[in-house]
């Protein structure tokens, strides 16, 4: 190379250089524009040669690049090993170069020079050839400015790389995350065009790119959303960048489902629009578990009712309508009659059948804006709101609802292979504004609905302040009854029955309560209210055991020995299981003789069960124990069942007795009755007699026993027993 073609060549590797923005090919061009314009056969350059050598005294170092002729049977980027003398001197002989370049591993060429041209304090660059070039230049001393101008190139595309390697980084992170996101990403052009999808796009839309990029995002709308929705979106969009709610989208397949939507829209450095990203997550999940969770907090599982929670608040939302408006609402509290039976004789599966069914009846008696609850049980409440101003209109709007429920729920069900009849009992309140709490007025209503109850069932009854009063001072008693067994408040009074000479037969036990502050109170009262609520279960086995321990004290005495006791028997202690078991026990505790123990039962008690009532009377006959059928001809007995009954005894209610004398009907039911007993031998005591003319008629037609105030009223028994043993005329005991 002649000296006056030095400087093109300068220029040629100074735009070589300044042409590149990377390490890699401004390495690569440096090297070819150089082993071209020095005749170099070969080479390779080695960058910031590590100060260690290894174990044969060479210098390791990586080979970042290699051209030309060069041969080496590494791979690029592997680890090369050079004798320390090619780096790192500045000069040998031309008869030490052939030596120094045979101990270079890996070559397939005998190499016998090498040019080192040092990159100021980045590396250097080693030029080899397998002849000496002819050239008489001093290229290392004339090539130092490009040299250091390649060294200056290499920190500069050092840093570049390092910043587009993180750009990349960057790239390659949200392209990974732009393909793997759950959500669903659509990406648009400022006119609203879809430019990108990602995959979650397509699995939640069902729209492939194809089908999506180039449309508006209108393509998902689902129509449920009208213009001014949409409207208010973008109006958000533009003032405040951004919009994220709750939208219904459809599917490619028609498909219509909830989505939770975030809009971002994107804009260059002078704040020009150029894209719109929105993200998009599919949240019908999350809505269906949120339903569910709503449905099981605010709904009855059987009918799909609202429950008491959702009633109350619909009932506050009510009264808020009624302050506003000034109208009157009702509360109308439902109960089915004769539901528990149903219960108990057909299983809970056709209760729960009659009560889906009663939900539904019930819901096409009522406005939309009305609420149908069930608070549990048989038990439903209906609200109705926006009734008349005037109070009898409103009155009548209520009765009107309450008449069509009444009816509807009266007609016939058809439950499995059974038909079944229910009636409801009703009660309603009125209500306006918040002149009551929400309680009050449920509390009325359930008190009407106890008083149609109580006036036969099938009725509808209107809330009374006096009727109030009433349920809670049966409320009250109720609460006392609980405690008088266990504080000795109850006792027994004795009444005796006589034969028609006026000689003593027995006593009936009657039950008495003395109150420490009410004084005594009438059965009348409290024996309904214990037969409700279970209390005559217990209160009833006490009656047994205080009668037959004193059976066994009279049967001391030659007074009283003879004498019979008779014993009422509730319904609900009868159909005890245990009851028979319990009339052994007190027995043999007592000591008392079974044969003078008579138990009294009623018409509803022997006709319920007819089978299990006459197993148990056969097992209690068996050890003497004898059976009267009290209040006799006031129920619906049946002649088929009463001759298979293991009867002692027929007792003729005193409702037949009062008029006996001067009531035609009233005397020829009594001498059907004592007729009939006749044939079927048994005995017949009347009650309530208490008149000479009374007890005169029943024994001339065949009744020879008897009981009522003509003999003696019911006592304690200390002033029955001493009375007995006074031998006083039986008259003296009333």
């Amino acid at each position: 190379m002649d000296r006056e073609d030095i400087l093109p060549v300068l220029y040629d590797l100074v735009a070589t250089i300044g042409s590149e923005i990377s390490v890699k090919p401004l390495l690569t061009r440096t090297l070819q524009r150089l082993l071209y314009h020095t005749s170099f056969s070969a080479g390779f350059i080695c960058l910031e040669i590590p100060p260690c050598k290894n174990h044969e005294g060479q210098v390791e170092v990586r080979l970042d690049a290699a051209v030309g002729d060069f041969d080496l049977t590494g791979e690029l980027g592997k680890p090369i090993y050079l004798p320390c003398e090619l780096i790192c001197r500045e000069a040998v002989r031309e008869t030490d170069q052939a030596a120094l370049l045979s101990s270079l591993r890996c070559t397939h060429t005998q190499y016998k020079a090498y040019l080192r041209l040092p990159i100021d304090h980045r590396g250097v660059i080693v030029l080899l050839a397998a002849e000496i070039p002819e050239t008489n230049l001093p290229l290392t001393t004339m090539l130092q400015p490009v040299l250091a101008h390649l060294a200056r190139a290499i920190m500069l595309c050092g840093n570049n790389d390092a910043y587009t390697s993180g750009l990349v980084t960057q790239r390659n992170l949200l392209e990974k995350v732009f393909e793997s996101s759950y959500s669903g990403v659509m990406i648009t052009d400022a006119g609203q065009r879809i430019i990108e999808v990602n995959p979650a796009f397509t699995r939640i839309t069902g729209y492939l790119p194809d089908e999506a990029i180039g449309r508006n995002p209108h393509l998902l709308a689902s129509g449920r959303h009208d213009h001014d929705y949409y409207r208010e979106m973008w109006d958000d969009i533009e003032h405040s960048g951004h919009w994220e709610g709750e939208i219904w989208n459809r599917r490619k397949n028609g498909e219509v489902y909830p989505s939770w939507l975030n809009i971002n829209p994107v804009r260059d450095n002078n704040g020009t629009l150029i894209y719109y990203v929105g993200m998009f997550s599919d949240i019908s999940k999350r809505k269906e578990a949120e339903a569910q969770i709503h449905q099981l907090a605010f709904y009855d599982q059987l009918t799909e009712l609202p429950n008491r929670r959702l009633l109350l608040e619909r009932l506050q939302q009510a009264f808020s309508v009624g302050a506003r408006s000034g109208q009157h609402g009702a509360v109308l509290f439902l109960d089915l009659d004769n539901f528990k039976t149903l219960n108990d004789t057909k299983g809970h599966d056709i209760g729960d059948q009659l009560l889906a069914e009663v939900a539904r009846r019930l819901n096409t008696c009522v406005r939309d804006g009305d609420t149908v609850a069930r608070l549990g049980g048989d038990e439903f409440v209906v609200v109705l709101d926006s009734l008349s101003q005037i109070s009898d209109e409103a009155a009548a709007q209520a009765d009107m609802v309450a008449e069509k429920i009444r009816d509807i729920l009266s007609q016939p069900y058809r439950l499995g292979n059974h038909a079944h009849h229910t009636t409801p009992s009703i009660g309603v309140v009125l209500f306006r504004g918040h002149q009551q709490t929400l309680d009050d007025v449920l509390k009325h209503a359930d008190t009407a609905m106890y008083q149609a109850k109580t006036a036969g069932r099938n009725t509808i009854r209107f809330y009374d302040p006096l009727m109030q009063a009433a349920i809670e001072a049966r409320a009250d008693l109720e609460e006392e009854l609980r405690h008088a067994l266990e504080r000795e408040q109850l006792c027994l009074h004795f009444q005796i029955q006589v034969d028609s000479q006026y000689r003593p037969l027995g006593a009936e036990a009657l039950l008495r309560w003395q109150h420490p502050d009410r004084g005594l109170i009438s059965p009348a009262q409290f024996v309904p209210l214990a037969e409700e609520t279970g209390l005559i279960v217990p209160i009833g086995l006490w009656v047994l055991r205080t009668a037959c321990a004193l059976l066994k004290s009279w049967q001391g005495d030659a007074t009283t020995r003879d004498l019979t006791l008779a014993v009422n028997v509730s319904a609900k202690q009868f159909r005890n299981p245990d009851f028979v078991a319990q009339v052994q026990r007190t027995l043999l505790e007592t000591g008392a003789k079974p044969a003078l123990l008579k138990l009294e039962l009623t018409e509803s008690i022997v006709l319920e069960n007819v089978g299990d009532t006459i197993a148990k009377m056969r097992e209690l006959k068996l050890l003497g124990v004898s059976f009267s059928m009290d209040d006799f001809g006031t129920g619906y007995s049946s002649l088929q069942y009463l001759k298979r009954l293991p009867l002692d005894q027929i007792k003729i209610d005193q409702s037949f007795v009062r008029d006996i004398v001067k009531d035609a009907n009233d005397a020829a039911i009594v001498q059907t009755i004592i007729a009939m007993s006749e044939v079927l031998g048994l005995n017949v005591i009347a009650e309530g007699v208490e008149t000479e003319e009374q007890r005169v008629f029943l024994d001339l037609r065949g009744c020879h026993a008897f009981q009522g105030y003509l003999f003696g009223k019911p006592v304690p028994a200390r002033d029955f027993e001493e009375r007995l043993k006074m031998q006083l005329p039986v008259q003296s005991l009333v």
